[in-house]
């Protein structure tokens, strides 16, 4: 019963978050405004992280191949939570057209874009969701989220890791944050996709390296038997595997997010896998969105952003593209509505 309701609380908050949304709207500071004159501030999570490189990339590029200004600020750190918002505090009172967030929490950013709200500026809000709970306290709205559906990729890695090493086995899960949304809905979706497993853990390692490492260890003396590991993101999967080869074993690492540091590793053989997010595209979305509402137009309420299982039968691919978009290409419902 206790883990059905951690899907059901799950559901519960995508429902809530997608409440909070203003879908089909345009906000009041719309103006039609030309390309060349749109503003757009940014709060992403820390730089420490490749992932969010990613983002910032896909965000610098596409809003210089559209010929607007977007001002990314990056928190201090991966976990500073209290450094990023006061980064959105800064810019919240500034003319900006449009907001892109990452929040490091589910609440950290909520009072900032409480006051973005107020003054009327649309919020993007891609990745990781914001609480609808607090957001609704501090009087804020999202006008469109676009992120990765984290229980699906967490499943597909499941699904993925039973085909490999049977069902019934014993599995060590390496979470990030306590308490983080995305971490739980890739753990959550994980034990769903290896239903009939046994799992060890969850335990948090805060998207560390170091951490997962050692956690992974005592879980490995522990624990002899475990087949497989998941972890919540690259980063700690790549200190899980650490741990693994220390160990003398040779068994399964999954890890998240599709980082060409862990592609690298999965050609090489040391990781197994990675359900790949594709952050570049992340941040593509989100300065095409903000684009559409200043200059007018209504943007789609919620986007599933794409996601997909790398590893030996398909890396070589990804490795070539950079694995910045899918190999097959993916659905983009904020483009077309640009005005060139």
């Amino acid at each position: 019963m206790k883990k059905n309701n951690r899907f059901l609380t799950i559901g519960i908050s995508v429902v809530a978050a997608a409440a909070l949304v203003l879908a089909g709207t345009t906000p009041s500071n719309a103006a039609g405004k030309k390309l060349s004159s749109i503003r757009i501030a940014v709060v992403i999570k820390g730089l420490d992280n490749p992932y969010f490189v990613s983002v910032k990339q896909g965000i610098i590029d596409t809003a210089k191949k559209l010929g607007v200004v977007a001002n990314v600020q990056a928190a201090p750190g991966l976990n500073d939570d209290i450094g990023q918002a006061n980064k959105l505090d800064a810019l919240a009172g500034q003319n900006y057209d449009c907001y892109i967030v990452i929040p490091i929490t589910s609440n950290n950013l909520s009072q900032g874009l409480g006051k973005v709200t107020k003054a009327g500026k649309p919020i993007i809000n891609i990745d990781s969701p914001v609480d609808p709970a607090s957001l609704k306290a501090a009087g804020g709205k999202i006008t469109s989220f676009a992120g990765t559906d984290n229980t699906a990729a967490g499943k597909a890695g499941g699904v993925s890791m039973l085909k490999l090493i049977g069902s019934g086995k014993k599995i060590g899960l390496i979470a990030g944050l306590a308490g983080n949304v995305t971490s739980n809905a890739r753990i959550a979706g994980f034990e769903a996709g290896a239903a009939g497993s046994t799992f060890v853990g969850p335990v948090n390692a805060d998207w560390d390296t170091t951490k997962a490492l050692d956690a992974a260890n005592a879980m490995l003396v522990a624990n002899p038997d475990i087949a497989a590991f998941f972890a919540a993101n690259d980063q700690m999967a790549q200190g899980v595997a650490k741990a693994v080869a220390a160990a003398g074993k040779k068994i399964p690492v999954y890890g998240v997010d599709g980082l060409m540091d862990n592609l690298n590793l999965i050609k090489a053989g040391s990781v197994t896998a990675s359900i790949s997010q594709y952050p570049y595209v992340m941040g593509k979305m989100g300065v095409e969105a903000c684009v559409v509402l200043a200059q007018g137009g209504k943007v789609p309420a919620w986007t599933i952003t794409p996601y997909g299982v790398i590893d030996s039968s398909n890396v070589d691919v990804a490795l070539k593209s950079g694995n910045q978009t899918p190999p097959g290409g993916y659905k983009d419902p904020y483009a077309p509505l640009i005005k060139k």
